[in-house]
């Protein structure tokens, strides 16, 4: 096996870590704001950067996988124009729906690759994991788009950092609800409780789709 047959085994084997700590890791932007010396705005953007790269590793077997690696490029290029351009703010606005729609066809893949897998392993685990963070950022950049759009769309601590939607989006699909974030106007509580709903559809799904691969594997060995 050559070199290069080496790495694509291994990217192949370990795709769905390399996106889970990624996702992990952009979770943890608070985290790293508060210890390392440097821009939050440059912390954000390398960590955005990290979550696009890693995505590479689950389309890269894709059919017509060019289509992501073209809007993967053109994301990153607002993610840094954002960076370095901070008043425009038009810039901002292309960056959230490019990188929602990037973020949406990455869950998609993650999922439908979840159904399709009829094996049950780490890598199915880690998957649906990955899957529901994805679903995660997603409804934070729904909601930062929403009060980029119209300030009112939210009330309550922190809602002027960018980070505070994203976390509002979690204690949302896990129907936790601390009451320190609120949904103001109409828009915005109809995606808040679409997300929740969304939230508790996909433990359900997955939960069942487990069931279902556990068995079909336990009837196999025997």
């Amino acid at each position: 096996m050559n070199k290069n047959s080496t790495y694509q085994y291994k990217l192949e084997r370990y795709k769905y870590v390399i996106v889970l700590l990624a996702l992990i890791s952009f979770i943890l932007i608070p985290v790293y704001e508060s210890i390392f010396p440097v821009s939050s705005s440059l912390i954000v953007e390398a960590n955005f950067t990290l979550v696009i790269v890693a995505g590479l590793s689950i389309c890269r077997n894709l059919k017509n996988n060019y289509y992501y690696y073209i809007f993967g490029i053109l994301t990153l290029i607002n993610i840094w124009l954002e960076f370095s351009n901070p008043d425009i703010t038009n810039i901002k606005l292309i960056r959230l729906t490019s990188s929602l729609l990037l973020f949406v066809f990455l869950s998609y893949i993650l999922i439908e690759q979840l159904i399709n897998d009829q094996s049950f392993n780490l890598n199915s685990i880690l998957g649906a994991i990955s899957g529901y963070l994805f679903i995660g950022l997603i409804g934070g950049m729904m909601f930062e788009t929403m009060q980029y759009l119209n300030p009112e769309s939210f009330i309550g601590m922190g809602i002027d950092a960018s980070y505070t939607f994203y976390y509002f989006s979690f204690i949302s699909i896990t129907s936790v609800g601390y009451g320190d974030v609120t949904p103001a106007s109409p828009s915005s509580q109809a995606i808040t409780i679409l997300m929740n709903i969304i939230g508790q559809f996909y433990l359900a799904v997955v939960v069942a789709v487990f069931v279902g691969k556990f068995l079909n594997t336990n009837s196999k060995s025997n």
